[in-house]
């Protein structure tokens, strides 16, 4: 396991049984086990009208119906499915991530038998890529990596002025893919792209980013919202990368509710710093200096230091591009 991941793992698993997606767990007011061993567990699962649970997994089951209803099941990614049961309906159901809701006008009631998943059945990697709507009708690309069923923490993944979320974080390579090191470990993970990257809404002639550090960070927010409303989840775990690193730390002074963890990946560095990218960032009239003028990468110095605590003082001092 890379170095990066490792360390990764250790913050996440701390932080994961809060994010379990058992339905007995997350809605124990509508599911019960009845029976469990090391081959199977039997729910009865009880949801009056309106009900609705959060999202939750389910390994491949048998459903059994003990009365007529009507069912919305809702995907992370924002798929919507009918379902009308009669009583004594029995159907095969292969694993799933999803909530549910009764929009009938009694009660939903059925006994779920959910077989323990071999292994082979388990290992299996699924991408989905969606649109989300953002500001100003753009459409920001979000892709949604899984493993098996047992999904847990959300987690975010920015990246920042460099090649597309979907390039940075999953590399089509074997053993060089983040989010696939990161589902492998039990989280539930998405990439985004804000306005300006990748099959996002791209920027009026030009391939880089459009506006500046505030459009960046709403194109987060507008991920964020669609990401918790269809997880259930009440916060995620943000990760940025370089510039991503900075626009993830301004999103998550301004929205502390909604992140668990702030992750930040060489994010912190300055114009003054050794590295290849100087001139890029700094102001030709004004050497040694930031220059404000380029779109996202704006300088807000101090600004996220104030909020984030501990950190190293030199990190207030720094001139951030």
């Amino acid at each position: 396991m890379p170095r990066s991941v490792l360390l990764l793992h250790v913050l996440f698993c701390s932080l994961s049984a809060a994010w379990a997606q058992d339905p007995v767990k997350v809605a124990p007011q509508n599911y019960k086990v009845l029976l469990e061993n090391d081959r199977v567990r039997v729910l009865e699962a009880l949801l009056k009208p309106s009900d609705r649970t959060p999202q939750h997994s389910h390994p491949a089951r048998v459903v059994y119906s003990l009365s007529d209803h009507s069912a919305i099941f809702r995907s992370p990614e924002g798929r919507v499915t009918h379902s009308v049961s009669k009583a004594g309906d029995t159907v095969w159901r292969d694993p799933v991530i999803h909530s549910e809701e009764n929009d009938g006008k009694a009660d939903s009631h059925a006994i779920l038998v959910e077989f323990k998943e071999s292994p082979a059945r388990a290992e299996a990697l699924t991408r989905s890529d969606y649109f989300v709507t953002g500001e100003s009708s753009s459409r920001l690309f979000v892709r949604h990596v899984t493993f098996g069923s047992n999904q847990q923490l959300p987690i975010l993944l920015v990246p920042g002025g460099s090649p597309p979320s979907e390039v940075l974080f999953d590399l089509p390579v074997a053993g060089y893919s983040l989010a696939d090191d990161l589902a492998r470990m039990g989280l539930n993970v998405f990439l985004m792209n804000p306005r300006g990257w990748g099959k996002s809404t791209p920027a009026p002639n030009s391939a880089e980013a459009v506006g500046d550090f505030k459009q960046v960070t709403a194109d987060i927010g507008s991920v964020v919202g669609d990401i918790l409303r269809n997880t259930g989840q009440a916060r995620l775990v943000l990760f940025g990368h370089a510039s991503g690193g900075l626009w993830a730390a301004m999103y998550a002074t301004q929205h502390q509710d909604n992140v668990a963890a702030l992750v930040l990946l060489n994010s912190m560095y300055g114009v003054d710093a050794p590295w290849g990218l100087r001139q890029s960032f700094e102001d030709p009239n004004h050497p040694g200096t930031f220059d404000a003028r380029a779109g996202p990468y704006r300088l807000h110095s101090g600004g996220i230091a104030r909020r984030l605590e501990p950190i190293d003082p030199s990190f207030q001092q720094g001139r951030l591009a």
